[in-house]
């Protein structure tokens, strides 16, 4: 069963979709951070009851997390680090033939055979992964959070639970996930604060990869790789605790 709010964030509609079967199937199951998972379900209520600062999202001079990027890093250093990251297994490396890129393959095979005449786009793919991934709870999250005297704002694209642990997961179809780490990791970083959870990983995928890992590494291995290569702006770091 689907729970479903559109809200209209600076004339973007995001489709916020939550299954609550696949988070009562969490719920019930014998692990010690369901109270994390409770407390997940509630911040989803709200979000489906509409209670969230829309005039928040809707302020253009606010930053918001999809803006944090790597910039200023030449590309065959950013494959070369990549390379290094998955070598050393702080990345970990999934293929086309895992979950997540099945999924959007599977999309694309059915917009191929139905003769649609365009590529499916996020909405189609984080709904097939929502409904037929018993691990997928919500996706199109909308999430805010304090930092001194502002805010920022963000939508996550899909929350997963699986194996008693928390996954914040982007679809990127563009590939090359170093570029957008700073994005996802932070969203990890503010949802494990938010929601005070003893474990979190972060997931980035498209239809050929997904590639994993602990959102703290953007504040180890990431930024000492950037300093080392005099890349002074990042900017996420000025919001993160």
């Amino acid at each position: 069963m689907l729970k479903k709010k559109i809200f209209i964030h600076q004339n973007i509609p995001y489709a916020f979709n939550w299954n609550i079967n696949h988070h009562k199937a969490k719920l019930f199951q014998n692990n010690p951070n369901r109270e994390e998972f409770r407390n997940l379900g509630t911040y989803f209520k709200e979000v489906y009851q509409g209670t969230i600062p829309n005039d928040l999202f809707n302020q253009k001079d606010l930053p918001r997390v999809s803006q944090f990027k790597i910039r200023g890093l030449k590309p065959a250093f950013m494959a070369s680090f990549s390379k290094s990251l998955i070598r050393e297994g702080k990345i970990k490396l999934h293929s086309s033939g895992s979950r997540l890129p099945k999924f959007v393959n599977d999309v694309f095979e059915t917009y191929k055979t139905s003769e649609i005449g365009k590529k499916p786009g996020h909405e189609p793919i984080l709904k097939n992964i929502l409904i037929r991934d018993e691990n997928s709870v919500a996706i199109e999250i909308p999430i805010w959070k304090k930092i001194r005297n502002g805010y920022i704002t963000g939508h996550i694209d899909l929350i997963q639970i699986e194996n008693g642990i928390v996954k914040v997961i982007d679809y990127k179809p563009e590939g090359n996930f170093l570029l957008s780490l700073p994005q996802v990791a932070t969203y990890g970083l503010f949802i494990k604060s938010l929601f005070n959870l003893h474990q979190i990983k972060c997931i980035s995928f498209n239809k050929k990869e997904a590639w994993e890992y602990n959102p703290y590494i953007l504040l180890t291995d990431i930024k000492d790789y950037l300093i080392s290569q005099r890349i002074i702006e990042r900017k996420w770091e000025e919001f993160i605790e």
